[in-house]
């Protein structure tokens, strides 16, 4: 909001595109998935972005980069999480053009995940 004492002063803001994102890419996993989006994006009780509740929670991340690096502690945190509740840990990577258009999505998982899915 502009200020009326200061013509043409605009307040600056931490929102960035990516941060903007962010948020429209855990909800629409959330619709896409049949599962809610938990409060504070799992910085309080709930862990993950996405929770598909017996099922799934999921760990949205966005990047306009070329690459993503997952971390060792990325994963061991959406596992915990996950396993506690008998759910499918999933780190979800989305790469955009820095405008909010998803070029690709790829969803990261535990290899036992990929057994069961491929062992069918």
């Amino acid at each position: 909001m502009a200020n009326p004492f200061m013509p043409g002063y605009e307040p600056k803001t931490n929102i960035t595109k990516s941060h903007k994102r962010a948020v429209k890419q855990e909800k629409e996993t959330a619709a896409r998935f049949r599962g809610y989006c938990t409060p504070a994006s799992g910085a309080k009780d709930i862990k993950g972005d996405v929770r598909v509740k017996g099922v799934a929670r999921i760990e949205c991340k966005t990047t306009k980069h070329k690459s993503f690096t997952v971390t060792l502690d990325m994963a061991r945190k959406i596992e915990e999480a996950a396993m506690s509740a008998g759910e499918y840990p999933v780190l979800l990577v989305e790469f955009n053009d820095g405008n909010g258009v998803r070029l690709a999505e790829l969803a990261v998982v535990p290899s036992y995940l990929l057994d069961d899915l491929l062992a069918k």
